[in-house]
């Protein structure tokens, strides 16, 4: 079956005005010509869409089932048009992102890179939330990026998160840590020391929170940081233990620490597309969306077996 663009767009218009011949003026073609593309349609489906009557084109029970679908359908198809053509035309596009900084020196540049060769006239301009001394949230709201990259937080409300991968949270403690011997150690082993934590609004301080109650634990950080090479600074210095994901480990410093696997519970920490919904996406921000998403999950190095 290979049904057109044309013929979609006949269906939808005939059953908008009820009328063969007003629908083959607005579409500008011939009456006899939309005719025999609705019955090529009606031969290709193996139903009959329309009925004549003094009224007009009437549609029948199958017509009027296969309307909405054909609409969304077409209105697919009509997005994925608009994107392509504004991402190949000579205006091109510009897409803002922000990112987490374990993202943001590892798959974020292949993604760029990857992005502006696929389509020349799209520029891809990454932002770092560190220096702009904001979250990705606010950046987000003010309008300031198309997406954000990274986790949802507590201060989400309002914002889409497009999951693409999972990042699992991981121990940090000192190489003369008694639990440093080990491999795999449980949170209420890690209790007992004290906790080198990341602040209240970070998605991995309310991931940590959430294990340890789920152990009956109450367990407040003896410190809160906000950036992670501070939290692996702290534990290197013999302040404490911390828990951070493993995608931050990767590219930090880590001589002179042992990383540790938890379990009970296993946690791990979602990663993806965060974007306002209120706010219309450029052709160009939709479509690198969608190239992320058709490229797959992202690739996160080596995680915890």
């Amino acid at each position: 079956m290979n049904v057109t663009f044309r013929q979609l767009t006949a269906f939808i218009e005939v059953a908008s005005s009820r009328s063969f011949s007003q629908a083959a003026q607005a579409l500008h073609v011939t009456q006899p010509a939309l005719t025999a593309m609705i019955q090529k349609l009606e031969a290709q489906l193996g139903v009959v869409l329309f009925t004549r009557t003094r009224r007009g084109a009437e549609l029948t029970t199958t017509g009027r089932e296969l309307l909405p679908e054909l609409q969304r359908i077409l209105a697919n198809l009509e997005v994925v048009i608009e994107d392509v053509r504004g991402a190949a035309s000579p205006r091109g596009g510009t897409v803002t992102l922000a990112c987490i900084p374990s993202l943001s020196n590892t798959w974020i540049p292949s993604l760029i890179a990857r992005v502006e060769q696929a389509y020349p006239r799209i520029k891809v301009i990454l932002k770092d939330a560190m220096t702009e001394n904001r979250s990705i949230h606010e950046m987000l709201r003010t309008g300031d990026i198309d997406y954000g990259v990274g986790s949802p937080s507590v201060e989400q409300d309002g914002l889409e998160f497009d999951l693409l991968a999972h990042d699992e949270l991981v121990a940090v403690v000192p190489q003369d840590h008694p639990l440093a011997r080990r491999t795999l150690v449980r949170w209420s082993e890690l209790a007992e020391s004290p906790l080198i934590g990341m602040s209240y609004q970070s998605h991995v301080r309310m991931l940590v929170d959430e294990a340890f109650a789920a152990n009956g634990i109450s367990k407040r950080p003896k410190r809160e940081v906000s950036l992670i090479t501070t939290a692996i600074g702290m534990v290197r210095a013999g302040l404490g233990v911390s828990v951070l994901p493993t995608t931050a480990i990767e590219v930090c410093n880590v001589a002179g620490l042992k990383v540790l696997r938890l379990h009970a519970p296993r946690v791990r920490r979602p990663l993806g597309f965060l974007h306002l919904p209120t706010r219309s996406l450029s052709p160009a921000a939709r479509l690198l969306l969608r190239f992320v998403k058709d490229a797959g999950p992202i690739p996160l190095g080596k995680q915890p077996a």
